[in-house]
């Protein structure tokens, strides 16, 4: 979240953090559990709350709650953010972090 312009080097999931090393070998460290998820709220969708025509809507959804400690909702962002679930997991971390609304809510005006 910290190295917005930065591509992703590598990523891996356990059961208690997200590690992110970029391109530029920074290494971030996300904590899965209500502080954690609060920065990515934060940083991902405060500025641009889910829109209509989001992908992952269901992931925003849970990390909204997620941030606000609903205990439900973290299980699920955990669950979602794993080992198993590498490949969904790194496209909806992409998607985020590239995610740019500008355009598209012209649209809808």
């Amino acid at each position: 979240m910290e190295q917005e312009g930065e591509e992703i080097k590598t990523i891996s999931f356990t059961d208690t953090n997200v590690e992110i090393i970029y391109a530029n070998d920074i290494k971030e460290i996300i904590t899965k559990d209500n502080e954690g998820y609060k920065k990515i709220y934060d940083a991902w969708l405060v500025q641009q709350p889910m829109f209509i025509s989001d992908i992952f809507k269901t992931q925003m959804r849970d990390l909204t709650f997620a941030a606000r400690n609903t205990y439900p909702s973290i299980l699920q962002m955990n669950k979602f953010l794993s080992e198993e679930n590498r490949e969904e997991a790194l496209k909806f971390i992409e998607y985020m972090r590239k995610r740019d609304l500008t355009f598209e809510r012209q649209k809808w005006k």
